[in-house]
């Protein structure tokens, strides 16, 4: 079966440049009434498809795990009915990265496994703590060796900042990378039978010492740069088989 890949990029400011990179056209979302935007288009044979999670009626972009779950869910199931299934989903955005695991601003990192920070479900001698946490591993394959990166656990949840709990949810998964959408993005992919890679550049450092928002939204135009190289890189070598 024929590569068809699926690039999902929560934020536009994220994705733009890599929609002018693979010169990718506007195409209808599978249901109008939702926010998200779709762009279309084919690289090297290979059919790609972008979406990104919209705006929000309070002006802000569509971050975090709910829109990203009901996004994918929507795409991979109309994709599935209409007999084209896709054969890969990537995950391209930036991230807070660690110190601790050797990441600097700027960074790439590939995530090999995603779990939930800050859904704590601890109720003792029940499976809803696993359940919580979420752990899942996540794919490599078409990224490892293809772009220059850190490999590490990616810790998904829905706040920019980060409490003690959730550090200490971090630490104990070794994480490389912090993120508001990868975690949700693998467990429906999970469900779908469609691996999921991931492509996040770091825009902060969750264990340095500046607050996350000053480093995000200073680094953020530098980092959609990266994206765009790097995702480019990935839809290469996929489209390629290699």
């Amino acid at each position: 079966m024929p590569n068809r890949i699926l690039i999902i990029v929560a934020m536009s400011a994220e994705a733009l440049p890599t929609i002018s990179r693979l010169s990718l056209s506007p195409l209808p979302f599978p249901v109008p009434s939702l926010p998200y935007l779709l762009h279309a288009g084919v690289h090297l044979s290979t059919s790609v498809h972008l979406a990104t999670l919209g705006v929000s009626p309070h002006g802000a972009d569509n971050v975090g795990t709910l829109h990203a779950s009901v996004c994918l869910s929507h795409l991979l199931a109309s994709a599935a009915a209409r007999g084209a299934p896709y054969t890969h989903v990537l995950n391209a955005g930036t991230c807070g990265g660690f110190l601790a695991r050797g990441c600097a601003v700027g960074t790439v990192v590939l995530p090999t496994s995603s779990a939930f920070h800050d859904r704590r479900i601890v109720i003792p001698g029940t499976p809803f703590e696993e359940y919580g946490v979420g752990l899942l591993p996540a794919g490599t394959e078409g990224t490892r060796g293809v772009v220059e990166a850190v490999e590490g656990h990616c810790s998904t949840g829905d706040s920019l900042d980060h409490c003690r709990e959730d550090d200490e949810a971090m630490a104990k998964t070794e994480a490389a990378a912090k993120d508001m959408e990868f975690a949700a993005l693998n467990t429906v992919a999970a469900m779908h039978g469609v691996p999921l890679l991931g492509v996040k550049v770091v825009t902060d450092l969750v264990d340095g010492d500046r607050p996350s928002h000053e480093e995000f939204m200073e680094n953020l135009g530098t980092a959609a740069k990266s994206l765009q190289e790097n995702v480019g890189k990935v839809i290469d070598a996929l489209a390629k088989g290699e």
